[in-house]
């Protein structure tokens, strides 16, 4: 999407609340860690990936097609599964010119359920500028929060980081009209909370318990990737993501 400028901003706090919304293209943030794990992915030179919402599908799909098998449950890799949910991890691996596959408990399901409503990205602090300028020409933006307990919970982690998206994306259209939900978001993020509120949430003390705390740190970064994961395909439960051309 080039020109234009976006009229209105919205955030869901889980994905159910973006499938009310008619926006014209969809930032999913899966702060730690799956939509930071895919913009690492990308910008490590992935070809492909596609995500999918159910563990079995995941494994068939990686054994028929040969690619590379990423995914967690309940933080950690399965068995049999090349690599886990971890931006550390995707940065160092090899995966130049190939194709993989992506299963997580909720990043994967907001992504599936949101794939054939418009533009839908794969967003985090890791692309944000990246991101946000690929949906500059939607006249209506939704930042989608994947949440938890398979995406029916509100998680603190990915609103925080919706509210860093939110800012991200007035900066570029300063006139935009905010939802109430966005407003919030906008507000903490222009108070500079996100850091603090990330690792304050349940989510983030979890996943440093198992002993990702370099994911936190990494996830913390903003820009390291200038991937625009897109979705390019979707279907019953599975959705294939592609970088858009950079010049």
């Amino acid at each position: 999407m080039l020109g234009g400028m976006v009229e209105r901003i919205d955030v869901a706090m889980v994905p159910a609340e973006a499938l009310a919304i008619g926006a014209d293209a969809y930032l999913v943030v899966d702060q730690l860690r799956a939509t930071t794990t895919i913009a690492t992915l990308f910008e490590a030179g992935l070809r492909r990936l596609t995500v999918v919402d159910d563990i079995v599908a995941a494994r068939e799909r990686a054994a028929e097609t040969g690619a590379l098998l990423f995914g967690e449950v309940g933080g950690l890799a399965p068995d049999g599964f090349d690599y886990g949910n971890s931006p550390v991890e995707a940065r160092d691996a090899a995966v130049a010119d190939r194709e993989a596959v992506l299963f997580t408990s909720n990043g994967t399901r907001a992504l599936c359920a949101l794939g054939g409503r418009g533009e839908v990205v794969a967003a985090a602090l890791a692309n944000i500028s990246a991101s946000c300028r690929s949906v500059v020409a939607a006249k209506r933006v939704a930042v989608v929060c994947a949440g938890t307990e398979l995406g029916t919970r509100f998680t603190l982690e990915d609103y925080a980081a919706a509210g860093a998206l939110v800012a991200t994306l007035r900066r570029q259209s300063p006139e935009a009209e905010l939802g109430d939900a966005a407003t919030l978001a906008f507000e903490l993020a222009e108070r500079g909370d996100v850091d603090r509120l990330v690792r304050a949430a349940a989510h983030a003390l979890a996943t440093e318990a198992l002993g990702f705390g370099p994911d936190i740190d990494f996830a913390m970064q903003c820009d390291t990737s200038r991937a625009v994961p897109r979705v390019v395909a979707c279907g019953s439960g599975w959705a294939a993501l592609e970088d858009r051309p950079r010049s």
